[in-house]
């Protein structure tokens, strides 16, 4: 069998990108020899079966392995100071993936936009840092054109189309996806991130994380579109609504001002509902419900009013986390132009079918760009998006 010469430097730079355990690769049959491969002195000679062994345990492309020079690391700006619970921590090989894969495609954006003679988007930094939570709610609901109520007589699923149709329409292009790149193994762990923005003064991407429910990654949206309004870039795995970073604290206060437009009703109902007897967490479910944000963001948004107590927050985050872990989020379903168009903004693709009919987009480049590999799944991504024509 023919072998392949491998570099040991270039196998240490997979390993260092995927994050994995060399011990645990090497438990993987027909790689029980790869600590040793790692710290090789010289080039390798592998078969064609390891390697794609090795790509395998590692999620890395085949051609990534056979590189004689380790490709040069730059770590994006949005994750060098990245924490969680107020601590710094490494990005995963799947974050920065998304990350770079969603820069592409907002320098393209940008490119394309100014091309054709767009603006700078007037939402990114119209808010000034030292606003309250209500001024900036106030912005939000202003800058994505939402009147009161807009949530009531929608599931939690419609309110977040809902939602993210009027950011795009605002100029923010929003971005979903549950994996990175096309292998359904790379899931996105959300308890690393829930979203992330990009600014940009003409192309402002969000990013929301689709292994969440609907009314978290609406809480995500939201969140994020009030960095957009205070010009700053963000990773968000806040799982709490009321985090010790004061900045981030005001976001999620305002998120759910943006949502609960009327407090009077809203002390109305939880009032109603405890003098009916109800348990805190069936207060806390009905009025996620009612609302469409989380049960736990909403116990916060009482305990702030005065209707519930530290022990109330302490149970409903508890029983919150119960539900983040035991939860498994399932795609959605087996029509692939439905998955795809569920990815991709609508203004995106509408600006890739533009640049491919006037010919200043190859059509290579622009599958690429969608992350599709054929020109059958771009048109049923268009017919999906109803864009076709």
């Amino acid at each position: 069998m023919a072998s392949i010469t491998v570099y040991p430097a270039t196998l240490r730079w997979a390993v260092s990108q995927s994050g994995a355990d060399p011990a645990a690769v090497a438990h993987k049959d027909g790689l029980a020899e790869f600590p040793q491969w790692l710290n090789a002195d010289g080039p390798l000679s592998l078969s064609f079966t390891k390697l794609s062994a090795i790509g395998s345990a590692l999620q890395m492309p085949f051609g990534a392995l056979v590189r004689s020079v380790v490709p040069e690391s730059r770590e994006d700006e949005l994750v060098r100071y990245r924490t969680i619970d107020n601590h710094g921590v490494g990005a995963s090989r799947n974050l920065r993936d998304t990350i770079a894969v969603m820069r592409n495609r907002q320098d393209w954006a940008r490119d394309e936009m100014l091309a054709q003679g767009f603006g700078e988007n007037l939402l990114v930094g119209s808010v000034p840092s030292h606003a309250t939570a209500s001024e900036l709610a106030s912005c939000i609901r202003e800058g994505l054109s939402l009147d009161a109520g807009w949530y009531r007589h929608k599931s939690n699923a419609e309110r977040f189309r809902f939602l993210r149709g009027k950011a795009s329409d605002a100029g923010l292009m929003v971005m979903v996806d549950s994996r990175a790149g096309m292998s359904s193994a790379r899931r996105l762990d959300v308890r690393e991130f829930r979203a992330f923005v990009l600014l940009d003064g003409v192309a402002p991407l969000i990013f929301v994380n689709r292994n969440d429910s609907y009314a978290a990654m609406l809480f995500s949206l939201l969140h994020e579109v009030g960095h957009v309004l205070l010009g700053s870039n963000e990773v968000y795995n806040d799982f709490s609504a009321d985090g010790d970073n004061r900045v981030e604290r005001n976001i999620n206060q305002a998120v759910i001002l943006t949502v609960v437009d009327d407090e009077k009703e809203f002390r109305t109902y939880w009032k109603k509902m405890v003098a009916n007897g109800a348990r805190v967490q069936d207060i806390a479910d009905g009025c996620a419900s009612r609302y469409g944000l989380s049960a736990l963001a909403l116990t916060i948004h009482a305990h702030r009013l005065g209707l519930a107590s530290d022990e109330d927050v302490h149970l409903i985050r508890a029983l919150s986390e119960q539900y983040v872990t035991n939860a498994e989020i399932t795609g959605s379903g087996g029509n692939q132009n439905l998955t795809n168009a569920s990815h991709l903004d609508t203004r995106f693709v509408r600006m890739i079918r533009d640049g491919i009919d006037r010919g200043s987009l190859p059509y290579f480049d622009g599958l690429s760009l969608l992350g599709i590999k054929s020109v059958h799944a771009y048109a049923g991504l268009l017919k999906a998006k109803g864009l076709d024509r």
